[in-house]
């Protein structure tokens, strides 16, 4: 039907608009168009069935019945029904004399402000309608704006090329995920540049000086990269290196004074033996306060052991906001991971030592009991060879 609304009236020699009337002329070509424009009350002509062909006729069609034919008068009206969403149905504005969808210039324009406006919605705290006019609340960290999305044709002609293609790559900033912080910083000169105009006029200033909001945002943006910068990213990162290399460090010097008491145990018990008497009361009961002695200490090298699974954990998870900056990530904390090794190392090597109070304790005992240097030489090779194990499983030759 809008095909030969705007066929009949775009053939008209003479066309009129009063109030809510569209007067043409029309040369009677074709009475059944005639009808089922009657028909559908999209004129509001009457006796049409008296009309003839070649006849000259002037046809009222209500402009009120033209609106869903998708058939507009001016722009205006067309955006009054059409503000914030890109109608469904094909649409002709006769003050373009054209097609919605070929006219390029006012198409893109009014695409390029309709989706605008769309991810103002989305990005805003609240929006509410006020009189027929969506307002979006726009929140950021301290500021917030009331931004009135109204706009008019006038609006839409202050646009050219440039501004479309500003206000794209704009739309594209705050639908990316990949730039948040480009987003606010942006948000935020949006809310400064706007603040000092009228809720009202924000919008329609907005359009009007987009390029000046961009430039402005743009510069702040490129400050900011200049702040963050690559040197300033390297110190950062260096210096959270030597935070958790100087935690690691400090699980085993912490734990100095107490880790002295390891060899003091082994003086205290062979200076306190009966060696006239080794199988007095007296020897096993300090071998058995020894054990004991061993247990507590290997209590507190766990409490170390968690200490540096903590750190551990709390270094995973600072990575994992640097995922961006991997490699230089990785250079920084080279030196923390060797640390961390060496420290579990020595831990090993504590508990080695621990254990090794018992053993030569024992074979004390079983040497004094026998009396024969062979089976004590046996039982040494054995402590020998079971420690060069120990040491070739974990490593530990060189790391002290």
């Amino acid at each position: 039907m809008l095909s030969k609304v705007v066929d009949i009236i775009n053939g008209s020699s003479s066309i009129k608009i009063e109030e809510n009337i569209l007067l043409c002329t029309y040369e009677v070509t074709n009475l059944k168009i005639i009808k089922e424009l009657y028909d559908s009350h999209i004129i509001e002509n009457s006796l049409v069935d008296n009309y003839e062909i070649n006849e000259t006729v002037e046809l009222e069609f209500s402009i009120a019945s033209l609106l869903p034919q998708g058939f507009y008068v001016t722009v205006e009206s067309f955006l009054k029904w059409n503000y914030y969403s890109f109608p469904d149905q094909e649409i002709y504005i006769y003050e373009l004399r054209s097609y919605l969808n070929k006219s390029d210039v006012f198409e893109r324009k009014y695409s390029s402000v309709v989706k605008l406006i769309s991810e103002f919605t989305t990005i805003s705290k609240y929006c509410y309608y006020e009189e027929e006019v969506l307002n979006s609340i726009i929140v950021r960290e301290d500021k917030s704006l009331v931004l009135s999305l109204k706009y008019s044709n006038d609006d839409l002609n202050s646009i050219n090329e440039n501004t479309i293609i500003l206000i794209d790559s704009f739309i594209e900033i705050l639908t990316s995920d990949m730039s948040t912080d480009k987003k606010n910083i942006y948000l935020n000169e949006l809310i400064d540049f706007l603040n000092k105009k009228g809720e009202s006029d924000r919008f329609s200033y907005l359009l009007k000086n987009f390029e000046n909001y961009i430039s402005t945002a743009a510069s702040t943006f490129n400050f900011y990269l200049r702040n963050f910068s690559f040197n300033k990213l390297k110190v950062e990162l260096d210096a959270k290196a030597l935070e958790f290399y100087q935690k690691l460090q400090g699980v085993i010097n912490d734990s100095q004074a107490k880790l002295i008491a390891i060899p003091t145990a082994l003086v205290f018990v062979f200076s306190t033996f009966d060696y006239e008497n080794i199988n007095s009361l007296k020897n096993y009961l300090t071998l058995v306060g020894l054990i004991m002695f061993c247990i507590f200490i290997q209590i507190f090298i766990n409490n170390q052991k968690s200490a540096i699974s903590f750190i551990e954990e709390n270094i995973n998870y600072y990575k994992l906001s640097y995922n961006n900056d991997i490699s230089e990530l990785q250079k920084s904390f080279e030196k923390v991971y060797k640390e961390r090794d060496k420290q579990l190392k020595r831990i090993q090597q504590i508990q080695l030592l621990l254990w090794l109070l018992p053993i030569l304790t024992v074979s004390v005992i079983m040497f004094l009991n026998a009396f024969k240097l062979a089976s004590f030489l046996v039982l040494l090779v054995y402590v020998i060879l079971g420690l060069m194990w120990y040491f070739y499983k974990f490593k530990l030759v060189g790391s002290i």
